[in-house]
């Protein structure tokens, strides 16, 4: 499974927000830190599903490490608690395949 770092800010009015450095524009929030990722990783498989809608690659999944090394994201990390969150997406059903079918 693959699982994304996401980065979590507490707001001023006590409430987190929750964002995907490797997948931008992907961001949610809640008023507890639990409800942030829970809410979060549904963004994030919401998100992700509309890309492959779109016909878009899905996002690579960068370590901690290597995100906190990109300067772009030195932002994202500053007084940050940083997680993993999977993404789970629905799964394609096999196909059974007989002899002589493509």
């Amino acid at each position: 499974m693959r699982r994304y770092v996401a980065t979590l800010h507490r707001s001023d009015s006590g409430g987190w927000g929750i964002s995907f450095p490797d997948v931008p524009g992907c961001i949610s929030g809640a008023d507890s830190y639990e409800d942030a990722l829970d809410k979060g990783a549904e963004a994030l498989s919401f998100h992700v599903r509309g890309m492959l809608e779109d016909g878009a690659p899905i996002p690579e999944a960068h370590d901690e490490a290597t995100l906190r090394a990109d300067p772009e994201f030195f932002e994202d990390f500053e007084e940050a608690v940083v997680a993993l969150v999977p993404l789970h997406l629905p799964e394609v059903p096999a196909v059974r395949r007989t002899a002589g079918s493509r």
